[in-house]
């Protein structure tokens, strides 16, 4: 290799200084820190006397939609509010326990893998302490409000009372913002709380109402007639040599494998799937869509959390004259669309699977899409261990305690053992940008505060490329149930910028990165664009209305019902549609294994790192079928977006890569193959946390640049070591002189770990000159087997772009394993860290190898 010759040798001895000082001090806090992290004890926050008068504020709690140009004026003084809540803080202790629980969770050597707990045991062993929640509900009560409940997480605090008392307890007005139609409540100012309580609040929720959009699309009603000719309007309608192409249940799993020979009894039995809704649904919708379709008789159990406001019954009628009317409905029969397609969607992928569609009716004051949500967390026994949401709120319209909020919430889900699954959004990049209406001409990036949590797999939508040559995925003429796809279809990203008219509209997969939320350990693979957060969509499924989703609905006189020799359906797309069929695949999978699988990330995102295994389908320019990709105008390649004129002059999104991309995320599934895969080689993920993954590592593509690593394995305690990288690349344009960089920090038993890169600079062959260190980005490391590994790279300095490198092992391995545990030859023990202490911390880094040839020092 390359990185072996000579110059490669004097080069990196140039570029692998280190501060031993430095080092050592790392061991120190390093070691402090997770000393303490060993005791989850209960301790109390609140410890001083709580003193009304003295207040801090609660950061980050006015909307920005809250400005003075939207504000209409305060609400009432007797207005009741409730469905409030104060966000609580854990303990440090108790934090970093709990982040041990979760990782511990997904670590098939723990003994806590997959040892899920209910809500009571989280609050035990990691809630907020009895005192605390005390001392919090009986300052609630002294300000004339009444605690109406804690969560069994011990995590929220539950209250309501007047809008007057509310104001004077929280020091701040609340004021009506909007339009009439579109009338919401704010505070005017941050809220304040006793300054005793600082390190146990987190946010105070329910002062600002949050808005949740339903993420789909719904055609005009069809018909189709049943007659001599072969069934109609199945996969494929055609008149004359034009057809259309409507995806069955049975065309969606012919595409995505999921009649593969290992998910022959496998249809989601005895697993459960809990579905988010502010509407009931018309049982004939459901049981018209079954028959039609083929699927088993199932009924929906609905559920209304107690508390909270019953929407009421479903529509099942419409009108063709007025408004609303049967091609403009009102809210609450979107709302009633979404509930059904969402049931219809689920139940059609795991057809054995129960439903839970858990309802909520907004009113001024609560959120019934959150407060479904924590019904389906915070309940025990739990409804479902598959939840999901079709329901978008855009981050930036959110303050940071709200995203912070929620995404514990979702991490309370996953040591629940729940798998929760979000829709990315209809909006393309411009998350912020309701999907509704007409494409503005201001337009910014943004993204799904429920897809924030990593604790979430976000669902985006894909497109197929299948106009250029269509007989070649689609039959001219239907099998049973419809069925008329022959197979997989390629993909782009799913980007609608027209209607059939030509006219510009919002219709895209949405994707990008979180402003609040940190990007996970496990989000490390090709194409992620480096450490600037949390990225979504996760994974990908069909959302166009080119080939779309066939639905029963007859409150838009679209019931399916065969009457005369036809019946009438509607077309249905949006990542709203994505969502639940993840779900699906969800309940098929923890059928397969026997046991929920929480959280799915960690486990898709390794899959993802070995193409050879065929779990996904990758959406890439290729695959596309675009042949000249411009990010200005919004097309399959894309998740860009139009004017308000054009396709020009809208809002530039992210293009479809190899691997990952903030268009499709990793791309589709190939369900077959996932539930395959899922437990390969799972218990022998490469850990860390052992010294066989010390050696030289590069990208062989690229002239041998990589690194040197050396990993010191519990070093920290058991379980816990160091691992330390210097970079052997430098820049010698930088400013201030030529930069040297190292990777260093703790790894645990996991397969990937984030960590800082520090800058070195100074220093000099054979001098006391001191160099000079300090954090200038983050690296994610994980390796897929003990030959090879992927690095992923931010400079906060934007000093470089963000990066991806594929790393593969120069020198033979001489003691790595899965499990870390094969024994080390005596000389490898010599590789390592050496430096003169007395100088700075200069040295070298030693990587030693033995070959059929001799021994090999580098």
């Amino acid at each position: 290799m390359n990185g072996l010759q000579p110059s490669a040798n004097l080069h990196f001895v140039a570029t692998a200084r280190l501060r031993a000082r430095k080092l050592t001090a790392g061991f120190f806090v390093l070691g402090l820190l997770l000393t303490a992290a060993s005791s989850g004890a209960e301790r109390d926050a609140v410890v001083g006397a709580v003193d009304n008068a003295k207040r801090i504020a609660v950061v980050d709690q006015r909307a920005r939609w809250a400005g003075v140009e939207n504000d209409r004026g305060p609400v009432a003084d007797r207005l009741p509010l409730d469905h409030l809540s104060l966000s609580l803080r854990r303990t440090p202790e108790r934090e970093q326990a709990w982040k041990t629980l979760l990782s511990e969770q997904q670590d098939p050597t723990s003994a806590n893998y997959q040892h899920w707990l209910t809500a009571a045991e989280i609050g035990e062993r990691f809630g907020a302490s009895r005192h605390d929640i005390e001392a919090l509900s009986a300052w609630l009560h002294t300000q004339g409000l009444h605690v109406d409940g804690v969560s069994n997480s011990r995590m929220r605090i539950r209250f309501s009372g007047s809008a007057k008392d509310v104001e004077a307890a929280f020091s701040t007005e609340l004021h009506y913002f909007g339009t009439d139609a579109q009338k919401r409540i704010a505070n005017t100012a941050d809220a304040t709380i006793p300054a005793a309580f600082a390190s146990a609040v987190q946010s105070v929720m329910g002062l600002r109402s949050i808005k949740f959009t339903p993420t789909h699309y719904a055609s005009t009603p069809q018909s189709r007639s049943i007659g001599a000719r072969p069934p109609q309007p199945a996969g494929t309608h055609c008149t004359g040599d034009d057809c259309e192409h409507f995806v069955f249940p049975a065309d969606f799993a012919k595409i995505y494998n999921l009649n593969a020979t290992n998910l022959q009894g496998i249809d989601g039995s005895g697993q459960t799937i809990a579905i988010v809704g502010r509407s009931r649904i018309y049982d004939p919708d459901i049981a018209n869509f079954q028959s039609l379709t083929g699927l088993p008789a199932r009924s929906t159990n609905v559920i209304v959390p107690p508390g909270a406001l019953d929407p009421g019954p479903p529509a099942s009628t419409c009108s063709d004259t007025g408004t609303p009317s049967c091609t403009k409905p009102d809210d609450m029969v979107n709302e009633q669309f979404e509930a059904t397609l969402d049931v219809q969607r689920a139940g059609s992928v795991a057809p054995g699977a129960a439903i839970d569609l858990i309802v909520a009716k907004d009113t001024d004051t609560a959120n019934g899409v959150q407060l479904a949500i924590e019904y389906a967390i915070d309940t025990t026994p739990l409804p479902a261990h598959v939840l999901s949401i079709s329901y978008l709120s855009c981050e930036a319209d959110n303050s940071i305690g709200v995203v912070q909020s929620i995404d514990e919430l979702f991490t309370q889900a996953a040591a629940e053992g729940i798998s929760v699954f979000v829709a990315s959004g209809d909006s393309g990049a411009a998350g912020c940008v309701d999907h509704t209406q007409a494409p503005p001409a201001s337009q910014s990036l943004g993204t799904n505060t429920l897809c924030s949590s990593g604790a979430v797999t976000c669902v985006g939508g894909t497109q197929f490329a299948d106009t250029a040559q269509p007989a070649l995925y689609w039959s001219q003429s239907n099998s049973s149930h419809y069925l008329s796809a022959l197979g997989y279809i390629p993909e782009g990203a799913w980007n609608e910028p027209q209607n059939d008219s030509g006219v510009t509209r919002m219709g895209a997969t949405g994707g990008g990165v979180s402003l609040y939320v940190a990007k996970p350990s496990w989000q490390v693979g090709i194409g992620v664009p480096g450490n600037q957060g949390r990225y979504t969509p996760d994974v990908s499924f069909l959302a166009s209305q080119h080939d779309a989703y066939i639905a029963c609905f007859a409150a838009q006189k679209g019931s399916c019902a065969v009457s005369a020799g036809s019946f009438s359906f509607l077309l249905a797309a949006g990542t709203s549609a994505s969502a639940p069929s993840m779900a699906g695949v969800a309940a098929l999978l923890n059928q397969k294994i026997g046991a929920p699988q929480a959280n799915l990330n960690p486990r898709l995102y390794a899959l993802a790192a070995n193409p050879a295994n065929r779990v996904f389908h990758d959406a890439t320019l290729a695959s596309s079928g675009v042949a000249d990709c411009l990010l200005a105008i919004p097309s399959l390649c894309n998740n860009s977006t139009p004017g308000p004129s054009g396709l020009a002059g809208g809002l530039q999104g992210f293009t479809l890569d190899t691997g990952y991309d903030r268009a499709t995320g990793l791309g589709s599934l190939d369900v077959g193959n996932l539930l395959a895969q899922w437990n390969v080689s799972q218990n022998g993920a490469v850990k860390l946390n052992q010294r066989g993954l010390s050696g030289t590592w590069a990208n062989p593509s690229t002239d041998g640049q990589g690194f040197v690593t050396e990993v010191a394995p519990d070093v920290f305690g058991a379980g816990t070591g160091l691992f330390f990288a210097g970079w052997y690349t430098y820049d010698v344009t930088a400013a201030g002189g030529q930069r040297w960089y190292t990777i260093q920090g703790a790894v645990g038993a996991g397969s990937s770990a984030s960590l800082p890169i520090y800058l070195t600079q100074g220093g000099s062959f054979d001098s006391a000159l001191a160099t000079t260190t300090h954090p200038i980005g983050a690296a994610t490391v994980q390796f897929s087997d003990c030959s090879h590994g992927v690095l992923n790279y931010h400079f906060d300095d934007r000093s470089h772009p963000d990066g991806t490198i594929p790393l593969t092992r120069l020198l033979p391995n001489l003691g790595c394993s899965p499990s870390g545990g094969t024994s080390i030859a005596p000389e490898y023990l010599l590789g390592g860290t050496w430096a003169d202490v007395s100088n700075s911390g200069q040295g070298l880094v030693f990587d030693l190898s033995s070959l059929s040839a001799g021994n090999i020092l580098f």
